[in-house]
This record gives structure tokens, C-alpha cells and sequence, in this order.
């Protein structure tokens, strides 16, 4: 997908939450840590990163499909990890019927966003009512929650309240998991997150010295 040309109302460019957050190696020690210990244990990570994630991917397209009222194709997929996804699919059906869950279509809510305040962009595009009231929600295929997703939505909710101060978000933030290797299916809800938003400010300055740096290089 390309980047998103985020502009402020006097024409300055500036960066995406995703591009924030990513350029700081979020994540990374631990994916080193990962990796070594496959090899530690006579596994090729590449091989197994690849098996670990198809039965989360299946059941992370289900969710997608669903979401985007689409029928799934599953002809390619072999019938175990179908098996798997469909219980982590069941159990999301059951989450959307308990928390009332609405999303707003893609074409409504895909907009892009810009701080003026703050000086970076971001697309929010997963918003929805949830218990009836206006909520950010992600989706990932991981067998944790780290730093960075939270910090991703922290953003997302602050650059949406800036943007849209008569319809803010009030229902928080919603994280549905799906676990790589089993399709397991995990829920995570936070009403507000102040140190994720104050991570992300620093972040944002950092990533404004690195420019400025590389510059009087």
C-alpha cells in the first residue's frame, strides 16, 4: 500500500502514526529473541514464522470478510486451519453480539487525517459503535499485545478527537487478537491509555530530530 501524503491546511508534510512508530524499532528485541531461540532449538524461524501464522491469518481473514460483509474463499486453505479459524470466528461472533458491535463501513470512516496541532497524519479507519458508543478497534494475528498497537490507537484516538471535536471517541479503544499459531481468539478493552499517548509524543519528537539530524549529517 502506498504512503498516505499528509499535509497540513498551510501545505507541510508530515508523517504517519505508522511510520512514527515503525522507524523506531518497536518490537525488535524481542523478535531477535525469537528467531535465536527457534534456531536454538534446531527450527528455521523462517519456516516456522511461516507456519506459526497461516491458522491466525485464516481466522484473521474471517473477521475481515465479516467486517466487510464479504464471503471468504477457502478453497486454498488446508482443512485443519480452517477448523481452527471457524472456532476463533465462532467465539468473535459471540464478542459482537455481547458488545453490540457496529462497524462504520470502509468508505465512511477511511479518511485522512491530519494534526495541526501535533504535526502528523493518520487514517483511523476502524471505527465502529460498540455498546453504542463511537470506538476505535483493531484486529491483529500475534501471540501477545505489545507497546506498539496500543500506542497506535492511543494516537489514532487523540488525531480523530482533534479532527472531529463534536464527535469524539467515547467508547475507548477495543483490540481483538487472534493467536498465530492456535487461531485463539483474545479481547482487550481500555477506556484511555495516557502513557501510550505520551510515549507517542516523544516518538514524535524524536522522529522530528532524526530528520533534523540526517540533515546536518
Amino acid at each position: 500500500m502506498p504512503r498516505i501524503p499528509y499535509k497540513t491546511k498551510d501545505g507541510t508534510r508530515v508523517c504517519g502514526v505508522t511510520t512514527i512508530i515503525g522507524n523506531l524499532g518497536w518490537n525488535r528485541d524481542a523478535l531477535m529473541f525469537w528467531a535465536w531461540n527457534e534456531g536454538t532449538e534446531g527450527r528455521n524461524y523462517r519456516d516456522t514464522s511461516q507456519k506459526a501464522a497461516t491458522a491466525g491469518t485464516v481466522a484473521h481473514y474471517f473477521i475481515e470478510c465479516d467486517i466487510k460483509k464479504q464471503k471468504p474463499d477457502l478453497l486454498s486453505y488446508p482443512k485443519e486451519l480452517v477448523k481452527l479459524a471457524r472456532q476463533s470466528f465462532r467465539n468473535y461472533q459471540e464478542w459482537k453480539k455481547f458488545v453490540r458491535f457496529e462497524p462504520h463501513s470502509f468508505e465512511e470512516t477511511e479518511i485522512h487525517l491530519v494534526s495541526e496541532k501535533y504535526f502528523f497524519g493518520g487514517t483511523p479507519d476502524r471505527l465502529a459503535d460498540i455498546n453504542g458508543k463511537l470506538s476505535l478497534y483493531d484486529w491483529k494475528t500475534s501471540n501477545g499485545v505489545y507497546p506498539e498497537m496500543i500506542i497506535q490507537l492511543e494516537a489514532y484516538r487523540h488525531l480523530w478527537d482533534e479532527v472531529h471535536p463534536d464527535n469524539k471517541i467515547k467508547g475507548g479503544l477495543h483490540l481483538l487478537r487472534v493467536g498465530k499459531e492456535d487461531a485463539s481468539f483474545h479481547y482487550h478493552h481500555w477506556k484511555a491509555v495516557p502513557v501510550a499517548w505520551k510515549v507517542f509524543k516523544m516518538l514524535l519528537k524524536i522522529h522530528g530530530s532524526q530528520r533534523i539530524l540526517k540533515r546536518a549529517i
